[in-house]
């Protein structure tokens, strides 16, 4: 009589359909960042890279700007620093190409996590699923830029902390390590402290009377342990308040990614949050109140701020995945795999991982213009201008950076503060009388601004400019000699 399969396993990786639809995933998803390399459409990843190199330089993280000539000098939290020293290395290893492979390495780590993960509570076809929410949660996001090496620590830091629920005692005092790491790459690391939070919240909550005492003890001393590791950045607990002061700043309104969520067009993340309440109408599945409570608060953030919308698909997919599993499971088993096959498929997606990165490092990638990224007219530029004083678009200001060239501003705006730059948002926005307060003040030598951008219009008007340079992507004005010389 034949011997019926065994079902999976919910508490080993090494099991095969996960691991293999681990490894599947991951190899997926580093084909297609490796393949379709469109990370590199940010105008960001410039001054990330400028200051990988100024660590490389300095030893040391800078503490005050060294770029721009309108705030040289004032204090800067580079809270993400060790995000930007691995973006350099990979630069300076390999160029764009480099800096594209890391970028998928940190996509394959994501994806293998919470493939392995769903697979423990979800048949293929169901974690599947799973898996296209989150690659339409990811693309959105997919930039060259700190935020994407700090997803796979938070669906690692979930899936640990998801892990030691079940097992009904605080994670080891060891996964504070992570966190160490986590605070020096991203400002995201304080939504992992409340992750600590809410969890230990839970286990609070559901213990008996006699077992509070050593509920609160242990998960007191690891998320004690978690924040002694956060403050360990050079910024200290400077750093470990910074991210509440970036969400109080007035200027946020004015970045798309700090925007509110706008359902007027049809969206990615509208597919997902319309497939998810289809899947929990369909067949209800129990959702913990305090995980249900997690879960609303972080909708709540993605509602307020586009940029949350990726920590609210990784977040929901893995804590979701145990309730909906017990919801839609059958009685028939999982299939299972021999181990031997499971080597070979895994040693398969190693070869071909290292293939698609040294075609990507062989074939190299060259970064072409786009919204924010004017690389032809830096390209172009005449030389004399690169020395003098610049008025730029905001999104400009990476490229103009890793350039060579001082910006006016640029993507630190948390540095800049809100009067400097809601004023230079009412400039760019045509304020003819700001923009000659500022000019009296700079003496600008040419400006950089998109072809649409109301500015350009004034600059066009004043006989005191000339256009020097325009393509689809930028337009060039230069200060005309004899009208500078009388200013």
């Amino acid at each position: 009589m034949p011997r019926a399969p065994t079902p999976v396993r919910p508490d080993a990786c090494t099991d095969m359909p996960r691991a293999t639809f681990a490894l599947l995933a991951a190899l997926a998803a580093f084909a297609f960042t490796i393949i379709v390399p469109t990370a590199l459409r940010d105008g960001d990843t410039g001054w990330h890279l400028a200051t990988g190199a100024w660590i490389v330089a300095h030893a040391r993280a800078p503490t005050t700007d060294p770029f721009s000539f309108t705030a040289t000098g004032r204090p800067w939290v580079a809270h993400e620093w060790l995000s930007e020293l691995a973006m350099y290395a990979s630069y300076r290893a390999a160029g764009w190409s480099g800096l594209i492979v890391l970028i998928g390495t940190a996509m394959a780590a994501l994806f293998a996590l919470v493939a392995c993960e769903v697979r423990r509570w979800l048949s293929p076809r169901a974690s599947g699923v799973a898996l296209l929410m989150l690659v339409a949660g990811v693309l959105p996001s997919l930039l060259a830029r700190p935020h994407v090496l700090a997803l796979p620590l938070l669906a690692g830091w979930t899936i640990v902390l998801l892990h030691a629920r079940e097992r009904d005692r605080p994670p080891p005092f060891g996964f504070a390590l992570p966190m160490l790491v986590w605070a020096n790459a991203h400002g995201s690391f304080v939504f992992g402290l409340a992750l600590v939070g809410v969890f230990a919240l839970e286990a609070l909550i559901t213990a008996a009377p006699s077992d509070r005492r050593r509920v609160v003890l242990g998960w007191g001393a690891f998320g004690a342990a978690c924040a002694i590791a956060a403050t360990a950045t050079p910024a200290g607990f400077d750093g470990l308040i910074f991210p509440f002061y970036v969400d109080r700043l007035k200027l946020l309104a004015h970045l798309n990614e700090w925007r509110p969520a706008d359902f007027a067009t049809f969206s990615g993340f509208e597919a997902i949050l319309l497939a998810t309440l289809a899947i929990l109408l369909l067949r209800p599945a129990r959702i913990p109140p305090v995980r249900l409570m997690l879960l609303l608060g972080v909708l709540h953030l993605a509602l307020q701020h586009t940029r949350q919308e990726i920590v609210l698909v990784v977040v929901g997919i893995l804590i979701l995945a145990k309730p909906l599993g017990k919801a839609w499971t059958t009685k028939t088993p999982f299939a299972t795999m021999p181990l031997r096959e499971s080597r070979s498929i895994g040693i398969v997606a190693l070869l071909l991982a290292i293939g698609l990165a040294s075609y990507r490092i062989a074939v190299p990638v060259i970064r072409a213009d786009s919204a924010g990224i004017p690389a032809t007219a830096l390209r172009d530029l005449p030389p004399p201008l690169r020395h003098q004083r610049v008025f730029n678009e905001y999104s400009f200001g990476g490229s103009l950076i890793l350039a060579g060239i001082r910006p006016y501003i640029d993507g630190r705006s948390d540095m800049y503060g809100d009067p400097f730059t809601l004023d230079y948002f009412r400039i760019a926005a045509g304020d003819a009388a700001r923009w000659h307060a500022a000019n009296a003040r700079w003496h600008f030598g040419w400006t950089i601004l998109p072809p649409r951008s109301p500015l350009v219009a004034v600059l066009d008007r004043d006989p005191a400019w000339r256009r020097v340079y325009v393509d689809a992507t930028a337009v060039v004005h230069q200060a005309v000699p004899a009208h500078r010389s009388r200013r």
